[in-house]
């Protein structure tokens, strides 16, 4: 049986696709690891940033010049923009966009296909298994909102969503394989129709599980969906994408909201005990004075985390005119990472004492000479415990130590 691996970049959507294509070749091929020469590899490719661009890219470069006889099947979002100066033009390399997931091996058939079509295909399969502690459920495709730095609305197509039956069965079947955590996510989640009448379907499913939303834009959380998540089977913790607090960069992002729209939303979260976790772009068309906009929004609000962002130019979105010089930027970031490093640890050491529900994983931790399984809270941090049970856990924390939280029934 010939064999194939599998190389995935970026985000959740990513990984459910690599499984995706991963059962679609069951009994056809036999996957190997990474260490293993093998006949077909397949990059599925990231274009977010320009850091995720030259990663997919260097893979690929690196795969050609070590495997010249294998075919090697470059796709994803960065199939769009890479050109033939970033790899040698050969017949074993197969540039193919996203369509070529759903059957990922007729890539073998073409050498280049980034067509319109491959951005627009249809998104009705489902994936069956999970390898890993917490399955994801991919529920949409796609996003119209073309924020003017953002390139994903560019190479995903228009959205589109996946049938609320067809996200209902998969997400039975994987309570029914004991899946204690199963995590929804897409391009722009919160584009879903009827977003809060399928969530309320799966908290009426019989199956002791919870349900964690994957980063959802502020223009669709309200106090209703709030109100949905604290009260049903879902991870007390949104992950909400703020990128600026200062509205001049916001309108000239195209952003649909004010910073004053995202603080309500913070603060009614918090009175209903859900963590908020936000992104941060630095260096987008930035003043000093914007940057301590920023500062001081996330230093005055209750968020908990933050994925601090450098922004770089992406082909399709719009040139800034406020370049930024690279030391500025690394300084800037590091004092948000700081902040929200402050921010985590002050939470947390309010939760100790505080209950909570966790999901132990398929992993250990040492800690000064001790041995515990590492969980994850409903919140979403790290947890440290020496209970064994599988399935979903009640309990408290009983200490903080500045990285992790340490659990008992």
């Amino acid at each position: 049986m010939k064999t194939i691996t599998f190389y995935t970049f970026g985000c959740k959507t990513n990984q459910y696709e690599t499984q995706l294509m991963i059962e679609s070749i069951v009994n056809k091929y036999k996957v190997v690891d990474k260490s293993t020469k093998a006949d077909i590899y397949v990059i599925n490719s990231c274009a977010v940033t320009k850091s995720a661009s030259d990663q997919s890219r260097h893979v690929l470069r690196k795969l050609q010049r070590q495997n010249p006889n294998s075919h090697i099947i470059y796709t994803g979002c960065d199939s769009y923009l890479i050109n033939e100066n970033d790899y040698f033009d050969a017949s074993n390399v197969h540039i193919v966009g996203n369509k070529y997931k759903y059957d990922i091996l007729s890539a073998i058939k073409c050498s280049r296909d980034t067509s319109l079509s491959t951005k627009t295909y249809n998104i009705d399969k489902i994936v069956s298994f999970w390898n890993k502690s917490r399955p994801f459920v991919k529920i949409q495709e796609g996003c119209n909102n073309f924020c003017s730095y953002c390139v994903v609305a560019h190479l995903r197509g228009i959205q589109r969503c996946k049938d609320s039956s067809l996200v209902i069965k998969e997400i039975e079947n994987f309570a029914r394989q004991g899946f204690c955590e199963i995590v929804l996510t897409g391009t722009n989640i919160g584009s879903y129709e009827n977003l809060k009448e399928l969530l309320k379907k799966i908290d009426s499913l019989k199956y002791n599980f919870r349900i964690r939303l994957s980063s959802i834009e502020p223009m669709y959380v309200d106090e209703e969906l709030i109100d949905i998540i604290a009260q049903g089977k879902f991870a007390k913790h949104l992950h909400i994408p703020l990128q600026f607090a200062s509205d001049r960069i916001l309108r000239l992002a195209r952003r649909n909201y004010t910073a004053y729209d995202f603080e309500r939303i913070v603060n009614y979260a918090s009175k209903k005990d859900i963590f908020v976790g936000t992104d941060i772009i630095v260096g987008f068309e930035e003043t000093d004075e914007d940057f301590l906009t920023t500062y001081k929004f996330i230093e005055n609000n209750d968020i908990v985390f933050a994925h601090i962002f450098t922004y770089s130019h992406r082909p399709f979105t719009k040139e800034v005119s406020n370049y930024i010089d690279n030391n500025t930027l690394k300084e800037r970031s590091n004092k948000l990472k700081e902040l929200i490093n402050i921010k985590f640890k002050q939470k947390m050491q309010q939760f100790v004492n505080k209950n909570t529900q966790i999901v132990v994983q398929q992993k250990r931790a040492f800690v000064q000479n001790n041995e515990y399984n590492l969980a994850i809270a409903s919140q979403y941090f790290k947890v440290l415990t020496k209970i064994e049970k599988k399935g979903l856990i009640e309990g408290k924390i009983t200490n903080f130590d500045g990285v992790y939280a340490y659990f008992e029934r």
